[in-house]
Formats: C-alpha cells, sequence, structure tokens
C-alpha cells in the first residue's frame, strides 16, 4: 500500500509541476495575490486593564463587561455625541397622548404609558428576525423578576410591564413599585436595557439567566444578540482562558438600512492586560490599535508623541462619557466594624480632612477633576456644584474641631475615641472609649487605589482617626460591599446621560440592589421621587439638584475624582478617530450600545502614488519565468508537504482545538 501511495504523489507531482510551467505566469502570482486579498481581514486589536467578568449581560460589573455587552447587544436607545438620545432597536417614541381611549379607560395618568417603535430590519445572529416580542419579553423579565435582574433596577423599578400593540409597536406601563399606583416616567425616553432572545431563552428559569447562564448558547453561533459584532464559535473558550475576546462583523446589523451606518472593518479583538507597560509596548509596536492606560504611562506615551518620538499615535484625555468617578463609601448600615461611620460630623470631619488636589495631582498625575456630586461635570445639563458655603474644603484643623464639638477625643492615644458627649455613643452605636479606627477595602487591580488609601490613612492619622486597609480584588470587594458589613470603601460608579440612574443607585429603594452604602436619606428619597414624575426639564433639574446636594452634605459618599479617560491610537492603520472633546459620546468607553466610534473609524488606504509597471514585451524578461518555475516547483512542494502533514495530525480541525481562536491559526 505504501508503495502504491508513493506512486500517486509521484504522478501528482509530474501533473502539478507540467500543470504549472504550462500556466501563464500573470496566472501565477494572480493565483497567489488572490489567495492574500482573500485571507487579509481588518481587525481593530483594543487594550483593556479590565476583565470582561461575564458574558451574560445581566452579570457583568466591569466597565469592559459593558463595553462588550454594547458590542453584541441592542438595546432600544442609545446615547450618541453630546449625551443626545439617539433611537436603536427603537425608530420612536412617545407618551401616550391624553386621549387615547384605553388611558382614558384605565385612567392611567399621562406620562405613564409611553410607546416604542421597533425597527423591522434587525435580526438575532442566528438568523431569526428580531420582533417585538422579544423586547416585551426582556422587559418583562426585568419587571417581573425584578430582584433577580438587578443589573437593570434603574430603568425596571418603575415599569409595570410591557405589551405589543402591533407587529412594531410596543407599550410600557410606568407606576411607583412602592404604591403601586401608575405614574408618569421622565426619564422613560432613555432605555438602556439589552434585548434578549425570545426563542433561544424561553424555556429557561428567569433566576438561571439572571445569574446562572453563561451568556453563550450551543452550537457554532454561542451569541445571540443583534448587536454590530458577534463572537465566534470558540468566544467561550476564549473568554475562559482570560487572554483575549474575538469579536466578528455582523454584516446583516440594521443600522445599515435605519441608518445608513456601517462597521468598516471585520473584526475587533478585546486583549486583556494585568500590565500596563506590556499593554504600552503592544500599542507602541503594533500589535493594538488602541487602549486605555493608566494615568504615568498615558503621560509617557503622550510626551513621546509630542516630542516626535513615537510616530502615527495620537492621544486623548478627558472627563470620561461614561461619568465615571472614584469615591469613598461609607456604609450607612448598622453593621461592621465601627458604627461611630453612622455619625454625620464623623463623615463630615472625613470629608473636609480629604485633600481632593493632592489625591488628583498625584495619585491621578493631574488626569482628573476634583469630585464633588453625584452626576459628572462631563454632564453638564444635571451636574450640581456645590455652594462655596456648602463645598468641603480641606482644612485639617477645621475637621479636628468638628470631631473634637462631636465628642470624639483623645484619651491619651494615637486616635480620638467615643465619649459618652457622642452621637455614637448616644445612640448605641459604640461603647465609651471605642477608638475610631475603620476598616477599608481596597480594589487589588488599581494601585493607584492602594497608594490613595496609604495617603489617607497617614492623613486622617493626623485627625485621630485609623484606617486598617484590606487589599481584595474586584468580585471580593463587591460581595463585601453588597453584603453591607463592611466599614468604608474605595470604589467607582458610571451612570447614563439622564440623571435617574446615578440618583436611583442612592435612593432606599434601591437598598438591597444598586445601593451599595445603604444609603437612605428622607430628604433625598423625597427629592429623587418627584424627579421620577417630574416631566419637565427645569422643574426636574430643581429635584435632581436637590438629590446632589443633600448627598453631598451628608458624606455617604465622598467622591475623590472624576479620572480623565486616557487613550492612545494608532492613525496607520485606522483613521477618523473624531473629536472626543466636542462629541464625549465618540469615546470607546461608550456602553450604551450602538457605540458610535465603530461606525466612524475607517481602514487606512494605502496609495503609493507610483505609476504601474510597464506592459510585459515578453523579449528581455526570460529570467521571471524561471523564477515563476522556481515558484511554482516549492508551491508543489508545499502542496504535497500539507497533504502529508493533514494524512498525520487531522490538520487544520487539530490546530483549532489547540489554539481556541482563529487568531491562533
Amino acid at each position: 500500500m505504501g508503495d502504491s501511495v508513493g506512486r500517486i504523489l509521484s504522478v501528482g507531482v509530474v501533473v502539478l509541476i507540467v500543470g504549472i510551467l504550462s500556466m501563464p505566469l500573470a496566472g501565477i502570482f494572480g493565483m497567489i495575490g488572490t489567495a492574500e486579498a482573500a485571507d487579509e481581514e481588518v481587525i481593530l486589536n483594543v487594550g483593556f486593564m479590565q476583565m470582561v467578568d461575564s458574558l451574560n449581560p445581566n452579570v457583568g460589573l466591569s466597565d469592559a463587561a459593558y463595553v462588550y455587552y454594547g458590542f453584541v447587544y441592542d438595546a432600544m436607545h442609545t446615547v450618541q455625541d453630546d449625551f443626545v438620545t439617539e433611537g436603536n432597536l427603537a425608530t420612536d417614541w412617545r407618551m401616550v397622548p391624553e386621549d387615547d381611549p384605553e388611558l382614558l379607560a384605565s385612567g392611567e395618568p399621562y406620562g405613564s404609558v409611553w410607546e416604542y417603535d421597533i425597527t423591522q430590519n434587525a435580526e438575532w445572529h442566528d438568523g431569526q428576525p428580531l420582533t417585538v416580542d422579544d423586547v416585551v419579553f426582556t422587559i418583562n423579565l426585568n419587571v417581573f423578576d425584578y430582584d433577580e435582574f438587578w443589573a437593570y433596577q434603574p430603568y425596571a423599578y418603575f415599569m409595570q410591564y410591557a405589551e405589543a400593540i402591533d407587529e412594531d409597536t410596543i407599550r410600557i406601563h410606568y407606576y411607583d413599585r412602592a404604591t403601586e399606583e401608575p405614574a408618569p416616567c421622565a426619564y422613560a425616553y432613555l432605555i438602556c436595557i439589552p434585548i434578549l432572545p425570545k426563542h433561544k431563552l424561553i424555556g429557561m428559569d428567569a433566576t438561571d439567566i439572571a445569574f446562572n447562564w453563561q451568556g453563550v448558547f450551543e452550537g457554532e453561533i454561542p451569541i445571540v444578540g443583534t448587536g454590530p459584532f458577534t463572537g465566534t464559535e470558540y468566544i467561550y473558550d476564549e473568554w475562559n482562558e482570560g487572554d483575549h475576546i474575538t469579536l466578528v462583523k455582523n454584516p446583516n446589523y440594521h443600522w445599515g438600512p435605519d441608518k445608513d451606518k456601517y462597521v468598516n472593518f471585520d473584526k475587533l479583538v478585546m486583549y486583556f492586560y494585568d500590565d500596563d507597560v506590556a499593554m504600552a509596548t503592544d500599542l507602541r509596536t503594533g500589535k493594538l490599535d488602541i487602549a486605555q492606560f493608566p494615568p504615568q504611562t498615558y503621560l509617557a506615551i503622550k510626551e513621546d508623541v509630542e516630542n516626535e518620538l513615537l510616530q502615527n499615535v495620537e492621544t486623548f484625555d478627558g472627563i470620561k462619557c461614561t461619568q465615571y468617578w472614584t469615591e469613598i463609601g461609607i456604609n450607612m448600615n448598622e453593621a461592621g466594624n465601627n458604627l461611630a461611620r453612622l455619625d454625620p460630623a464623623v463623615r463630615q470631619a472625613l470629608a473636609t480632612a480629604t485633600n481632593k488636589t493632592y489625591i488628583v495631582n498625584n495619585y491621578y498625575a493631574g488626569l482628573a477633576d476634583e469630585g464633588t456630586t453625584l452626576i459628572s461635570p462631563v454632564n453638564v445639563k444635571w451636574h450640581y456644584e456645590p455652594t462655596e458655603d456648602e463645598f468641603y474644603a480641606f482644612d485639617r484643623d477645621a475637621a479636628e474641631q468638628i470631631l473634637e464639638d462631636a465628642g470624639y477625643r483623645y484619651d491619651g492615644g494615637e486616635y480620638r475615641t467615643v465619649t459618652t458627649d457622642s452621637m455614637a455613643y448616644e445612640e448605641g452605636w459604640c461603647l465609651e472609649d471605642r477608638e475610631l479606627i475603620f476598616d477599608m477595602l481596597i480594589r487589588r487591580e488599581y494601585p493607584e487605589e492602594k497608594e490613595i488609601a496609604q495617603y489617607l490613612q497617614q492623613v486622617y492619622k493626623e485627625v485621630g482617626i485609623g484606617l486598617n486597609i484590606d487589599i481584595v480584588d474586584e468580585v471580593t470587594l463587591s460581595t463585601e460591599v453588597y453584603g453591607y458589613g463592611y466599614d468604608t470603601m474605595i470604589w467607582y460608579w458610571s451612570a447614563d446621560s439622564d440623571p435617574n440612574y446615578m440618583l436611583f443607585c442612592q435612593a432606599g429603594r434601591a437598598i438591597n440592589g444598586w445601593n451599595d452604602n445603604f444609603y437612605d436619606n428622607a430628604s433625598y428619597n423625597e427629592a429623587y421621587a418627584m424627579s421620577v414624575v417630574t416631566m419637565d426639564e427645569e422643574d426636574r433639574k430643581v429635584y435632581t439638584d436637590e438629590c446632589q446636594r443633600v448627598n453631598y452634605l451628608d458624606a455617604a459618599y465622598i467622591i475623590l475624582a472624576y479620572p480623565y479617560q486616557t487613550y492612545a491610537w494608532r492613525t496607520d492603520k485606522f483613521t477618523n478617530w473624531g473629536d472626543w472633546e466636542e462629541l464625549p459620546c465618540l469615546s470607546f468607553d461608550h456602553f450604551w450600545t450602538g457605540p458610535q466610534l465603530m461606525f466612524e473609524i475607517e481602514p487606512v488606504t494605502i496609495d503609493d502614488g507610483e505609476e504601474p509597471p510597464p506592459e510585459d514585451t515578453g523579449t528581455d524578461d526570460a529570467w521571471i519565468m524561471y523564477a515563476g518555475i522556481g515558484a511554482g516547483v516549492a508551491i508543489v512542494a508545499i502542496l504535497l508537504a500539507v497533504m502529508m502533514l493533514r494524512g498525520k495530525k487531522g490538520g487544520k480541525k487539530e490546530q483549532r482545538e489547540d489554539s481556541k481562536s482563529p487568531l491562533g491559526e
């Protein structure tokens, strides 16, 4: 049998060589060129210092996870340009008119029922059409299983139910979940809940969808969303290995027919790093096209760009469009190590002893604005800035005086202690002589937060307050924080362009949901409730301002900084990155689905301007023929080697199983 195989191969060699020698050289090289062009994919490579902590859009916490969800899923709305709401799956929306017969019959007030027209051009990644039933299914999952679907509670809390009224229109009825009475909803123009495939999830238990589902399905199409990208069949293995995730352009994305907008590249790869220096090296060498860097690493890149030591790279720093900020969160629950933190005077003293200017300059390298209130100043319309009288200016002496007056005094030790004059003693929170020492949870993934905590440990000690720092990974921190058994922590928030999302997270009604510090202030709660039902923007802002003012003065959050986005990107592979200063939502941070930047950037077209070579006369270039013959023989050898290799090792299929990623082939 071995001889017969050898004879067959020998004959094959002769036939192939004869065929190649008889083939025009242009055909040979054209064939090679065509093969190269077919393999040439345009890939956008992106670096992240965060992981996608879950592929399930109901589970993830990290901003990287929400960026990923925005790539593969769609919501009814998105946010574009300078915080302008734009339709995504919803092509139009409106309040149902006051004279609507159903509204008159039900007695529901004007503004409590909204209609949304849903695109007829969207389809799931498995080819099934998206329908209004998918939207209704997803909304009602979040409404009727509210406690399980905690991720989008700021939207779902005031939703009563959704219904389809025809093949392309749904209605959502809004109410106050606490009173169960229908109520107007001021934020209903911006609903950013990722819509899920009913045909894939209909038989699954709601709790499993909310917590246990891995975010993938079995088969060749594991990710079934309607977004501009989908995953490869290896996405779960890639995610599990933690190095990268490969996403592929959705060629049937509905923004083409809906908006005449298209993604102009083939794949997007999210690379995950725990070493910012390695990530910077990959950007410098061209492995990455764009990444966001920690402050010092970013400044080194920016300096090299400005000094023309680094070519084909641009940088941007400015407040994040996601309104990201970092804060000292103080637990308001009557549990944990030291309940003296419940005394407003203690929290106000901590706020007064916190030098935010020093923190911004030294730990964010000046790449942040000092923090004040719940809505970031990047959102000019809704941000509230404390007045001069309200502002907690850094003043160590004033902080000491606040503590002294509140009954926390030195008793011969390093730290102040609880006396019988203090609220902590009077309320029974602490015994007399208890030292003012608090635990502080810190995320291991953010070295600057460890440094900030160590700095606070020093300056707070100067006013008589101690800190015990506990550095943990973010998953552990979130578990402990939402168990409401901690003292203090440094963490972060991001938010929507509408103030409801962030303000909800500090409302008492969000306890055991998004409220991470058990904050429950009556004045805040009243103002928040009014902000939801007040439809006039100017009147509504009175209530959103009051929420921010009360929360700031209460100092249950001490917002440290509004860190800048610190991005660098290459211009030799992609162009048209846009003006992120003028249009903040162009940023790669955008996570509201339908990410605008993906439809703007374009591959760089190489045009060297050279004239095409003269036509070959066939008289002076005989040497090309011999080179072609040599190339042909080489091709034969390679083909034979490949055939033999496939016979021995199972070929490409086995390589895929090893590499798990199309990029590894």
